[in-house]
């Protein structure tokens, strides 16, 4: 089972995304993305339905429910 940092990083590349590029899209800084990447830290609720939004996926996608 990929974790939720992994979904995230599988679905930007999908996109054509950069963690820059998503953390400007979001309003974060690439080092906060690589961050929720690594599963250093973890954004909160607010942040993770828009990070679907900008990602197009369920939020179930992104946690692999």
């Amino acid at each position: 089972m990929k974790s939720f940092g992994d979904n995230i990083r599988k679905n930007r590349i999908l996109r054509g995304y950069s963690q820059k590029k998503l953390g400007e899209l979001l309003g974060f800084s690439a080092r906060t993305i690589s961050d929720w990447e690594c599963g250093n830290t973890e954004p909160n609720i607010l942040t993770i339905k828009k990070i679907a939004n900008v990602l197009q996926v369920s939020i179930d996608e992104l946690f692999d429910f």
